[in-house]
């Protein structure tokens, strides 16, 4: 079995939908859809965050990534 140290989740992103453009930072419910999975995998106390990584790159993908300190590449 592995050790979740050496496991680590990568989550990508993007603005570019066509059916529905920005979806990913539209609000919904108070909050959006990058925030909500943002906070679920904060939310699991047995993985490290420095082992989650947010895969963007629009600056507002990034800047909500910085917003909950996660790792963004």
């Amino acid at each position: 079995m592995k050790n979740v140290s050496d496991v680590a989740i990568v989550i990508q992103a993007r603005l570019g939908s066509q059916r529905i453009p920005k979806k990913m930072i539209k609000p919904f419910a108070g909050t959006t859809l990058v925030d909500i999975f943002i906070d679920k995998i904060k939310d699991c106390t047995s993985f490290p965050i420095e082992n989650f990584y947010l895969s963007v790159y629009e600056k507002e993908l990034v800047d909500i990534g910085i917003k909950h300190g996660v790792n963004v590449f």
